[in-house]
């Protein structure tokens, strides 16, 4: 992650800690202390709340720039890359199964068979060669177009999402601060306590 990202990040946590704390403490704002400067005795508390929902969504928003600048690309990457781990074996399988005739002299071609995302960019068209005969020759080979079912591969891509989600550093990096956000704008932003949105801007 960039520095700018993490710094955007970081922000994210402290603020949604902020508001949230606030929330399930019950707190009654009646001190501020604002770059080494302190602020007490307030005769509307709820501008307390209503600065820090602003910087709430302010922080929100510069998260999800800096996350399409910085780590999108990133974030692509590590999908990506947990699909064809997990799904182009499914579909090294299906490739094989196909190239064994009952005579056993097919033999499948596994540098030609192609992985996840060539096969989507296909229309769920799978692509690969299989030898034929005893003498693997440049004409001996057969190019193969196999229609995928993607019944056939929705185990697998299940698992891929699932370890992509929870088993990679995306949930920490990614997930959990947009989750946070979501959370603290939904329960806390409309609960019966004195930070809640309706009542802080009305």
């Amino acid at each position: 992650m960039t520095e700018s990202f993490i710094r955007q990040r970081k922000n994210v946590f402290i603020v949604n800690g902020i508001l949230l704390f606030s929330f399930l403490a019950k707190v009654e704002i009646s001190k501020l202390t604002f770059a080494g400067i302190s602020f007490s005795g307030f005769g509307n508390p709820q501008a307390v709340y209503c600065f820090l929902w602003i910087m709430w969504g302010y922080f929100g928003y510069r998260f999800v720039i800096y996350f399409i600048e910085d780590e999108k690309e990133s974030f692509s990457d590590c999908w990506e890359r947990e699909l064809e781990r997990k799904v182009s074996p499914a579909l090294m399988g299906i490739a094989k199964k196909s190239a064994i005739d009952t005579d056993n002299e097919e033999e499948l071609n596994e540098e030609s068979v192609a992985g996840y995302y060539q096969t989507k960019r296909n229309n769920w068209i799978l692509h690969f060669q299989k030898n034929i005969g005893s003498k693997y020759s440049t004409h001996d080979i057969e190019n193969v177009k196999l229609p995928i079912s993607r019944r056939k591969i929705i185990a697998p891509t299940c698992f891929a999402v699932a370890r992509f989600c929870f088993l990679t550093p995306v949930l920490t990096n990614y997930i959990l601060p947009l989750v946070l956000c979501f959370f603290v704008f939904l329960v806390v932003g409309f609960a019966a306590w004195e930070g809640a949105l309706p009542l802080v801007f009305s």
